[in-house]
């Protein structure tokens, strides 16, 4: 079964370390069937402490579903975090970098909606936190005070890799 990384890529401002607001976010993201290649028509949302029994006594998994058109069961469970591995890994930019790894069965991520989330970050120079951050169309800026910088992430992208 494979296990699939989701790396972003971003500009960043005078941030540093962008990640999940928080440790349980939502990963929102859309996903397609493997076995009849079917998109499923709407995004789906999970999180790491969201736990659904698999049919067939298969264990546990962090979101299920049946396709819609084959009705096969689709899982995904995200990798057991360790200290040197966390769940969500803090992007530094600027090249593509792991922000999270899963287990995927019988699914495939196809997009991952980073505006869907809520983000955090700190100031590059001063370490000023800047929490619930909302991407618009991908962007966002600010202003740190301690620096009198103008702070942005810009032209957020993600892909989905094996991991």
């Amino acid at each position: 079964m494979p296990k699939l990384a989701l790396q972003i890529r971003a500009q960043l401002s005078g941030v540093k370390e962008l990640r999940p607001s928080t440790d349980d976010a939502q990963l929102v993201t859309t996903v397609k069937c493997t076995s009849c290649q079917e998109e499923h028509a709407k995004p789906v949302s999970f999180n790491v402490t969201g736990e659904v029994e698999v049919q067939g006594g298969r264990g546990v998994a962090n979101f299920v579903m049946h396709c819609s058109f084959c009705k096969n069961q689709g899982s995904a469970k995200f990798d057991t975090p360790t200290s040197k591995v966390p769940l969500w890994q803090p992007y530094t930019g600027p090249d593509y970098a792991r922000l999270t790894t899963l287990e995927f069965r019988g699914l495939e991520p196809v997009s991952f909606q980073a505006d869907q989330m809520t983000w955090r970050c700190a100031g590059e120079e001063s370490g000023t936190k800047f929490d619930d951050i909302a991407l618009e169309d991908g962007e966002w800026t600010d202003y740190d005070e301690k620096t009198n910088n103008e702070t942005s992430i810009m032209e957020v992208e993600s892909k989905w890799v094996r991991a």
